[in-house]
């Protein structure tokens, strides 16, 4: 759906959550900025038991000059749309208000059931959607401080201060808005009350230590998503703990906050194994965060409460990972077999089409942001999801075959090029040519039946992780040369070599 397609309405209500946050309230209004700028009759509402009394909110509210209204008529009819932001209508922490017709744009999983939909549960707020969707049919921010300032602190208070992005398009945003940051930084500091002290307090008293991991597991109250965060940076400082888990219970289901200071554990890895498929998680190394829905959970784990599955992730997920350190590695090709490469079409692009030589940048991918310099000894590669990474000339020249074409490729999120010189943004799909493996490379490879973290000898201080279905491959002549080859791309790039078969 994009925001054009509610055009058609006159009358339109935007409807926050009850109990509105800071990312629900930065949505309905970019919204309402967008729509009333159409000319619509345009309305921004929220309904529950409560008004917004948090200290942070009302400065928002009064200091953006927020037109959201307090509604508390349950029996109240709107005529045209009724689109409910950051929620979905029909679930626990929505008012039902009546209307004609029915839209959803929200970051949450939900079954909406509504045709006018634009769910996107990877991203890390609401606020980034709303935003995308707005740059997507042409608005442009330029000049619109008190806007950006509301989208900006909608993403740092749902993503605890920014440890926990989900996906590229959070960091897009949190990139290119021109915001007010004193006043970003009052609304941060006016974020915890003496109710919220309480919270922390409590949860640093209901925890679980699992000696054998050295992680430690809390439970919260229902609060503020940014409070989370504190809590867990907070215990992370305890001597016993390298790794932490904080969840408690949201609308909808179960928030998580994950923090890490070991190399052995990723904090955004260990936050997606949790969630499963029940839910949505990322963030970056150290600090991460997730989202499990309540209906989802509740399907799949009848017989469970929350504490209960998590404790079993926890265990599975430590218990399930072996380590591979290349430095100490002996090579061990038992169970392997034979792989060669097939002819398939990649990406290519020389950065000195881009940029001079000595240029630094950064390349914004759907796995992560990658930082480099043009030295004119490399190209940068992209694979058949959008994964980007850099192949040497003379490799390249060896193995590929350069065609006339551009490289086209369907993608969530097409990788992008920023310099850090100028901050300027290039897309790589303007610059991207098709290149056509030659085929006939043999490896040895098996499938993983666990989690494997592999650390090179390039980036010993990190990890790749490989899932029970990837495959562990080396080369034929070097099997000291072992990487990890995500489950579907091998699928797609390398087929078995038939006994007898040159």
């Amino acid at each position: 759906m994009q925001l054009t397609d509610l055009l058609i309405y006159d009358n339109i209500t935007i409807q926050c959550h009850d109990n509105p946050d800071a990312d629900a309230l930065a949505s309905g209004f970019a919204l309402h900025t967008y729509f009333k700028e159409q000319g619509k009759t345009i309305r921004f509402i929220y309904g529950g038991r409560n008004q917004i009394a948090k200290s942070s909110l009302l400065l928002m509210k009064e200091y953006l000059n927020i037109p959201v209204e307090y509604c508390n008529d349950k029996e109240a009819s709107f005529p045209g749309l009724l689109l409910t932001v950051d929620c979905c209508h029909g679930e626990g922490n929505v008012t039902d208000f009546h209307a004609e017709q029915y839209a959803v744009i929200d970051h949450h999983q939900c079954e909406t059931g509504i045709a006018l939909a634009e769910v996107m549960p990877t991203l890390g707020s609401c606020s980034t959607l709303c935003w995308s969707m707005m740059r997507d049919v042409g608005f442009d921010f330029t000049g619109r401080t008190e806007l950006a300032t509301a989208l900006y602190y909608g993403l740092m208070t749902d993503t605890g201060n920014f440890a926990e992005l989900h996906h590229p398009l959070d960091r897009d945003m949190q990139d290119s808005l021109v915001i007010n940051r004193p006043l970003v930084n009052q609304f941060y500091n006016s974020n915890i009350s003496i109710r919220d002290m309480e919270i922390a307090g409590r949860a640093m008293l209901d925890y679980q230590f699992y000696e054998d991991y050295n992680i430690g597991l809390f439970h919260a109250e229902e609060c503020d998503p940014n409070l989370l965060g504190l809590i867990s940076d907070l215990t992370l400082q305890v001597d016993r703990f390298s790794t932490d888990l904080v969840y408690n219970e949201v609308p909808g289901g179960y928030k998580l906050s994950v923090r890490s200071c070991t190399k052995y554990v990723h904090a955004n890895e260990l936050a997606t194994f949790l969630v499963g498929t029940i839910g949505s998680g990322g963030g970056h190394i150290n600090k991460a965060g997730g989202f499990i829905s309540a209906s989802k959970f509740a399907a799949e784990y009848p017989d469970m409460t929350i504490s209960e599955y998590l404790c079993e992730r926890v265990k599975t997920y430590f218990t399930l990972t072996k380590i591979i350190d290349v430095k100490n590695y002996e090579p061990d090709t038992s169970g392997t077999k034979l792989y060669k490469k097939l002819p398939i079409p990649l990406g290519f692009v020389n950065p000195l089409d881009i940029l001079p030589l000595g240029s630094r940048f950064m390349i914004r991918t759907l796995e992560g942001d990658l930082d480099m310099t043009v030295d004119g000894t490399f190209y940068i590669m992209i694979g058949l999801k959008g994964e980007v990474y850099p192949q040497k000339i003379e490799k390249f020249k060896s193995a590929y075959t350069v065609l006339d074409e551009p490289y086209q490729l369907e993608t969530e999120y097409y990788p992008v090029l920023r310099s850090h010189s100028d901050g300027r943004i290039f897309k790589l799909e303007r610059y991207a040519r098709t290149c056509r493996s030659a085929g006939g490379a043999q490896i040895l490879a098996k499938p993983l039946d666990c989690i494997l973290k592999l650390f090179t000898e390039w980036d010993p201080d990190s990890y790749y992780l490989g899932k029970p279905g990837d495959y562990l491959a080396c080369r034929e002549s070097d099997p000291k040369d072992i990487y990890i080859i995500e489950k579907d791309i091998f699928a797609k790039t390398y087929t078995l070599v038939e006994e007898g078969e040159v």
